[in-house]
């Protein structure tokens, strides 16, 4: 439970993966030029190819942009219906904005079409194209400053892939995207941590010690504050 920036990337379908791959290494390249606290390698993976085993992977960043790879595909083994992990021809990059904030994935994967719910359309030509969500929130654990930080750094990558001629498409539910509102982003973040730290809370008190509960919302420095807000705040008007 938390809020997300949710995008989209796109390029062409009949671009040449030379193409893509030249237009990615520069979104790479504006990467690393932002203040995120880590960027990961430089990643191309091979369709057919398997996405490994998370413990032997070489760095975390890059096996997170190979998840998200895999993901894209969904493909599933005809006898068992399991996931098979096998990976499309993708090109991109994983990035960790801070302390709190999810790791974020860029790129383009040559992957089929998806329907209105999100499914892949077998049979229909490949296209390049790329979605990820990351959960931005909890960065207000640290403070509002660092949470407008991460927050701002991943916009300012997805403004650097429009002027890279990337089809983007933004859904922001702390709506800074359509807004470019620093408070707005972070009045929505603090209304939605009083609506976690409450649930949390409640989930924490009924359960009791016959399991722990954890979550991000319980290293806030003002959780039992939220939690007391988010029951005895006046209704809206």
């Amino acid at each position: 439970m938390g809020l997300h920036l949710c995008y989209e990337l796109a390029l062409p379908p009949d671009t040449p993966e030379s193409d893509v791959a030249e237009r990615v290494r520069r979104l790479y390249a504006e990467a690393v030029r932002i203040p995120f606290e880590l960027v990961g390698p430089f990643v191309r993976t091979t369709a057919g190819e398997s996405l490994g085993d998370e413990a032997e992977a070489d760095d975390p960043l890059g096996h997170w942009f190979r998840l998200g790879a895999a993901i894209r595909l969904d493909d599933r083994d005809p006898v068992t219906g399991g996931r098979t992990e096998l990976l499309p021809d993708a090109i991109g990059f994983a990035v960790h904005p801070g302390r709190g904030c999810e790791a974020a994935t860029f790129g383009l994967a040559r992957v089929p079409p998806e329907d209105d719910e999100g499914n892949p359309v077998h049979g229909l030509p490949l296209i390049w194209h790329w979605h990820s969500t990351c959960k931005t929130q909890y960065a207000s654990v640290v403070s509002d400053e660092h949470l407008i930080h991460c927050h701002t750094s991943l916009v300012a990558l997805l403004e650097a892939a429009e002027r890279l001629g990337f089809q983007v498409i933004v859904r922001d539910e702390t709506h800074y995207w359509e807004t470019r509102d620093a408070a707005r982003l972070v009045a929505e973040v603090h209304e939605m941590n009083r609506i976690v730290a409450h649930f949390a809370g409640a989930l924490h008190d009924a359960i009791g010690d016959r399991a722990r509960v954890d979550g991000a919302i319980f290293e806030h420095p003002d959780f039992e504050e939220l939690e007391t807000r988010a029951v005895t705040r006046d209704p809206p008007p």
